[in-house]
């Protein structure tokens, strides 16, 4: 009687232990199926804008006010990735889809606009010095606001425009906001630059414009004001940005007719609108003649909705 019992106890606790067995390793061919589902559809998202170095042979581009985002694979991230860290300009091309996706954005604009097309599919990275052809076809020279202008005409068709390079990789999802910052002082040359800093923190390109005032300055009753203000913006070591009258930037037009109280009232002062990737970068003013003046230094978020 014993034997049996110990026999059916067993045969028992055997049937149970199969049954776990099962249940376990189906659990993890659930586990797996789910972490390779999410691999294949893991997408990376990178900001690109206008060529900006001067020697490019599409370097006449460089000034246009339009950008957009192209959502790519693991893979070609990793291209992209590979090239940028070797110091190399990269772009994308691959199938247009007309229709709207939201992280398709125009940051340069107020309100980061969104393009009417997208990639369907961005089939490659590529190094843009790498010999392509220099014709005039409209995969190659479309900006995306003439694809904007007809999308059904683009659906399906292949986009590789070589003037647009990747700036950096983005998260849509992730808000973005930057301080307003003032800064006033005394400031000459050299060592007596006036200094301030500034973060532009979340995943997103943010609009700023930055200044440099002091003829304007008197108005407010001081004295010995820096009479020729210049600017210039620094991300780490490097330069990206300098402006000594703010009318002969670039995008001067842009920022007199987006964010007219921003634009000083003197012709002699600096001032840029700048689209920034998230970062810490650094203001320096100087007086250009030289001699001591009182400077302010300002950095204005344009996204937010306290523009003055």
């Amino acid at each position: 009687m014993t034997m049996k019992l110990e026999r059916k106890y067993s045969l028992t606790l055997s049937k149970w232990m199969r049954l776990a067995l099962i249940a376990v390793t189906a659990l993890c061919a659930i586990s797996a199926a789910v972490k390779t589902q999410a691999q294949a559809v893991e997408k990376f998202y990178y900001w690109l804008a206008p060529v900006t170095d001067p020697q490019s042979p599409w370097a006449r581009y460089r000034d246009r006010q339009e950008s957009y985002v192209a959502e790519v694979s693991a893979s070609v991230a990793a291209t992209i990735d590979n090239y940028r860290s070797q110091g190399l300009p990269v772009g994308v091309d691959g199938i247009i889809a007309a229709g709207s996706a939201d992280y398709n954005r125009n940051y340069f604009l107020p309100g980061h606009p969104v393009w009417n097309w997208h990639f369907a599919v961005v089939e490659r990275a590529f190094f843009l010095g790498e010999g392509r052809p220099q014709c005039e076809c409209p995969e190659f020279v479309a900006n995306p606001s003439d694809i904007a202008a007809d999308p059904n005409a683009w659906d399906g068709k292949r986009y590789e425009p070589t003037f647009y390079e990747v700036k950096g990789r983005i998260d849509p999802n992730k808000l973005d906001a930057v301080a307003n910052v003032s800064n006033r002082g005394i400031t000459g040359a050299g060592e007596k630059t006036l200094i301030t800093g500034f973060i532009v923190n979340g995943g997103q390109p943010r609009n700023v414009v930055v200044r440099a005032l002091g003829p304007s300055l008197s108005a407010s009753g001081l004295q010995q004001v820096a009479a020729n203000p210049k600017i210039d913006v620094y991300r780490g070591s490097t330069r990206i940005a300098t402006n000594a009258d703010w009318k002969t930037d670039t995008r001067a037009s842009s920022l007199a007719q987006n964010y007219p109280s921003l634009a000083p009232s003197n012709d002699k002062e600096a001032a840029l609108l700048l689209t920034l990737l998230p970062g810490a970068y650094t203001l320096q003013g100087i007086n250009e003649p030289g001699t001591e003046g009182i400077m302010l230094l300002e950095v204005y978020d344009v996204d937010s909705s306290t523009v003055p």
